[in-house]
């Protein structure tokens, strides 16, 4: 138990990982245990427990924000703002990240450990499984998913991983692979640096200055950047990434499924923003697998971009992440 949610704790020799089962299964801690190193970025207000944080007023996009400690979450079904499909009021990046979950051992043994997850949705007739799984002196997590429509109807949906990174692993200069042709920066004024021209597409990862200069996303800036970004990438030539750190002579290498997730959205907070949540206090930097270039359910469906679950029928998806030596 940490602060009153179930939790649980998966470790070989080499990796640990910190799951909250009562919030949306959220990973919390991504260690590497040879040099104490954790991945994940968590937020300075720390991890807070849904059930015992209360406000006097909802916010208008969710709570998904009011209880964003960073680390890992699954985004399942509506991914970006708040909106309504079919009569369904959700939040932003509703329902599974704020919901509790079920979970149950499948194997711990001295070789392998594995854990069940599921979760049934309420404002949709959706069940969520994933199963996670470590072996020994193995560093990789792995992650087999099912998501299931209990219903005859033909649902759209977007499916995906929302992951930010920071200290202490993500440093200054550390290096982004990944093998995108395309960038396509955010539409809305506010939440990218002023110079950069809004919905603005680009070859990756090259992103040209409303002043002419040239910024290179796959390097991470310096400590004291003040810089906010957010934009899509596309046609990946594979479905993978990896953030290097040379200071430390470790990388961190994702894989998932590509026929679900085809784009990957790309986010820097870099104590940029004066306003709630961030209020200038946090570094973190996001690289998500997602299943649309299109923040919102309802712009996703408008659009015809959102991922389709048939009526009484499975979806399968997969992803692993790797910390690996260089």
């Amino acid at each position: 138990s940490y602060k009153g949610m179930r939790t649980v704790f998966l470790e070989n020799n080499l990796i640990r990982i910190g799951t909250l089962v009562d919030k949306g299964t959220d990973i919390f801690e991504f260690l590497y245990k040879p040099m104490d190193i954790d991945f994940v970025w968590l937020s300075p207000f720390g991890v807070r427990t849904p059930k015992d944080f209360m406000l006097t007023k909802n916010q208008v996009g969710g709570r998904f924000m009011d209880f964003y400690e960073g680390g890992w979450q699954e985004i399942f079904p509506n991914g970006g703002g708040a909106c309504e499909i079919r009569g369904a009021e959700f939040g932003q990046h509703d329902e599974v990240s704020l919901l509790p979950w079920n979970y149950e051992i499948i194997e711990d043994s001295k070789d392998s450990i594995e854990v069940r997850f599921w979760v049934n949705t309420r404002l949709t007739p959706f069940c969520l499984e994933k199963s996670v799984r470590l072996e020994n002196n193995n560093p990789e997590l792995m992650v087999k998913e099912k998501v299931t429509n209990r219903s005859p109807v033909d649902l759209k949906v977007i499916w995906g991983h929302h992951l930010a990174y920071g200290y202490p692993f993500l440093t200054e200069g550390c290096k982004v692979n990944i093998p995108a042709k395309k960038g396509l920066t955010y539409d809305v004024k506010g939440v990218v640096d002023e110079d950069i021209e809004l919905g603005c597409e680009f070859s990756w990862p090259i992103l040209p200055t409303k002043d002419g200069k040239k910024v290179d996303l796959s390097v991470i800036p310096s400590e004291g950047a003040a810089t906010s970004k957010f934009l899509y990438l596309s046609e990946l030539e594979k479905a993978e990434y990896e953030i290097i750190n040379k200071k430390i002579n470790l990388k961190i290498k994702i894989d998932w499924d590509k026929e679900v997730m085809p784009y990957v959205w790309y986010w820097q907070e870099f104590n940029k923003t004066s306003s709630y949540p961030w209020y200038k206090m946090s570094r973190v930097f996001g690289l998500e697998p997602f299943s649309t270039d299109v923040m919102g359910l309802d712009n996703t469906v408008r659009k015809n971009r959102a991922l389709t679950v048939n009526g009484n029928s499975e979806l399968e998806s997969y992803i692993n992440l790797a910390i690996l030596k260089i």
